[in-house]
């Protein structure tokens, strides 16, 4: 897989490999996943609420039914009941008075019916030819257990000629058995358009369901499409991307915020590297040529004692630059490994030290080398013995004040005033250098903690300046949690404020 860079400096995967594999199965998205859900779980519920309704409705039915045969029952009894009180003695099941057994109901009906003897076989002289669907008494008798029938008092559904009918049996005198039906088509056929009817408002509950859910999941889940949004822009180089605030529950606007938050570390942590990486490749390229000067003259100079081309004076003054150029290198490598130092330990051990003190220092020391400066000291430092202690590293604040100090020496004239001043304020310890030297050019003001950076190059090199005190400074300043503020312009001097927090207030 080739990969390109992002705008951003990110990798981003192209060619084949980046698409799809052909084949693969395609995830199924999560508003279809839950329509489809909400979708089988109604399904089911309709189901089972439509079977127990079809199964109620056939229950009640086919209890009517039989209920209409248990009354064929109770007009026979009656009929045997008045015959038995007119009549003490039974007939015989074969004489034709057993047809009057036969309910007047039955008799009038178009359902078939049979009445059986004793022996089970079909009295004929209660079958009419006229009368139609009463013709199928021998397959009525044959289609069910007669006796079986009678002794359970239950209905039995059969098919006669392509008609379902219900049948009852009942005992009649002389131990014959009357078989009963009650056509099953009209309790069918409103059995079928209670189910039809159930069946196509099912499908309209479905439909609306899956619709409305489609509606509610597409804006419950547009902020998380959103993000998907967001995120793409971002693995495209778009850094500055943002989860928009519209819309979504409690839950999704925890989650965005916390994105949010994510990204904009994420962003920042990209520009850091950025920087971080233009400084190391700067760095590199001007640690290389400050130091290519100093080697270039000591090893001029060491090719001259070789082929001994210089002469006594000569000799004596090559010397003297080799070692002046030796002297330069060694402050270069200290104030580089100084920096390495405090970038390793960001925070210094810190204990209480008199700032007031290490700006006086500071000031003879600046005295001792210029002695014609007039240097002005204000704050605490005009009373002798007045302390200004604060929290931290004395070797780090030491050299704070001394690369301010040798920043003025070395950038302006030796007639330049400078004041130094400590003093508290606002709750913080205040010191300031400010002198009145030729000052900076704001493009040249913004660079100044920049590493190896020089407004004036030329003088910089006669004076021994390196570039890196000024970014010392502020690594000192950044490691004690104080602020650092520069005011300068060109022709107005400068002035350096360093804030530490106050040592009285804080501890």
């Amino acid at each position: 897989m080739k990969a390109t860079k992002t705008a951003a400096g990110t990798p981003a995967a192209t060619g084949p490999a980046a698409a799809p594999k052909p084949g693969a199965r395609r995830p199924r998205s999560l508003r279809g996943s839950l329509t489809l859900v909400n979708v089988a779980l109604l399904a089911l519920g309709l189901l089972l609420a439509m079977a127990a309704s079809l199964v109620g409705v056939w229950t009640i039915l086919i209890g009517q039914l039989d209920d209409t045969l248990r009354q064929d029952a109770r007009e026979i009894q009656e009929v045997q009941d008045a015959r038995a009180s007119a009549s003490p003695a039974s007939p015989s099941p074969s004489s034709p008075d057993l047809c009057a057994a036969v309910p007047s109901a039955v008799l009038h009906r178009s359902a078939p019916y049979a009445l059986l003897d004793s022996a089970g076989r079909v009295v004929r002289s209660c079958v009419r030819e006229s009368d139609g669907p009463r013709r199928n008494a021998d397959a009525l008798a044959a289609s069910v257990s007669p006796v079986a029938l009678a002794n359970r008092g239950e209905g039995a559904s059969v098919r006669l000629d392509g008609e379902v009918y219900r049948v009852g049996a009942q005992r009649v005198t002389g131990g014959g058995i009357l078989l009963s039906t009650a056509p099953m088509a009209g309790m069918m056929a409103t059995v079928k358009k209670l189910f039809l009817l159930e069946l196509l408002v099912s499908a309209t509950l479905l439909t609306l369901l899956a619709l409305l859910t489609q509606r509610a999941a597409r804006r419950r889940l547009r902020p998380l499409e959103d993000m998907v949004q967001t995120a793409s822009a971002i693995a495209a180089g778009h850094l500055g991307s943002r989860i928009s605030p519209a819309g979504g529950s409690s839950e999704v606007a925890e989650l965005r915020t916390a994105l949010n938050s994510m990204l904009q570390q994420v962003e920042t942590a990209f520009r850091c590297r950025e920087e971080a990486s233009e400084q190391v490749k700067r760095f590199a390229a001007d640690a290389s040529h400050e130091l290519r000067t100093p080697l270039a003259t000591i090893r001029g100079y060491a090719q001259l004692f070789d082929k001994g081309m210089l002469g006594p004076e000569e000799q004596v003054r090559a010397i003297g630059r080799i070692a002046s150029e030796a002297d330069r290198m060694n402050r270069l490598v200290e104030e580089l490994l100084a920096l390495a130092r405090l970038e390793q330990q960001p925070q210094p051990q810190r204990r209480p030290v008199d700032l007031a003190l290490l700006a006086r220092e500071a000031a003879v020391d600046l005295l001792a080398v210029q002695p014609g400066r007039p240097v002005t000291e204000a704050g605490a430092l005009k009373l002798e013995g007045e302390q200004v202690p604060v929290l931290g590293d004395e070797g780090l604040l030491r050299r704070l004040v001394a690369n301010l100090l040798s920043n003025v020496s070395v950038h302006t004239p030796p007639e330049a005033p400078v004041t130094v001043e400590v003093t508290r304020e606002d709750e913080a310890v205040l010191l300031r250098v400010r002198d009145d030297g030729p000052g900076m050019r704001p493009e040249d003001a913004a660079r100044i903690f920049d590493r190896f950076f020089r407004a004036d190059p030329d003088r910089a090199r006669r004076t021994g300046g390196s570039g890196l005190g000024m970014s010392i400074v502020q690594a000192v300043v950044q490691a004690h949690d104080g602020t650092l503020r520069v005011e300068t312009g060109l022709g107005e001097g400068m002035t350096v404020e360093v804030r530490f927090p106050d040592t009285e207030l804080t501890g």
